[in-house]
């Protein structure tokens, strides 16, 4: 997360996720490069048996599927929040979709650290707005494992959002 306005009426957060799109280009790039292969660029094509053929296809577009799915899924995010308008406007912008919420910032209840376990059972962090009727917005979909680092950014926005 970055601070890329911070001033008495204007708070400007982003989150660009970066390093996961590169690894799921990477996925992309080699289970696209097999891809072409299978359709006629690998000049030994006639020594696979049809399984073989089959096997390959389905690896190839796994991989593919694989890192279109990495891609769509951590969007890069930018949060707006604005006193002289009254709202907060996270907007988070992808490979195949682009969305906008708009809160006001008086339904702002707290601004809290989510934490959920990784696939190592690892805890990691990632920031939230906790809303006056109970639902929680996750400002970013990347969370980090240094939970002191992301206190700091809630601080941040917390400290924001009481000072008038």
């Amino acid at each position: 997360m970055k601070i890329i306005e911070h001033t008495s009426r204007k708070l400007i957060l982003r989150d660009s996720a970066g390093c996961i799109w590169l690894l799921g280009f990477f996925f992309i790039a080699v289970a696209g490069s097999f891809v072409v292969g299978l359709m006629g660029a690998f000049t030994n094509l006639n020594e696979l048996s049809e399984l073989e053929k089959l096997l390959g296809w389905f690896i190839s577009l796994s991989g593919v599927a694989a890192g279109v799915w990495i891609i769509y899924t951590n969007p890069g995010v930018l949060v707006n929040f604005d006193k002289n308008n009254n709202t907060a406007i996270v907007k988070r912008r992808g490979l195949l979709k682009n969305e906008t919420e708009n809160y006001s910032l008086n339904e702002i209840a707290d601004v809290v650290l989510d934490e959920t376990t990784d696939s190592d059972g690892d805890p990691f962090y990632r920031i939230a707005l906790k809303l006056n009727r109970d639902k929680l917005v996750l400002l970013f979909s990347t969370g980090l494992h240094h939970k002191e680092t992301q206190q700091k950014n809630v601080d941040i926005i917390k400290n924001f959002l009481q000072n008038n």
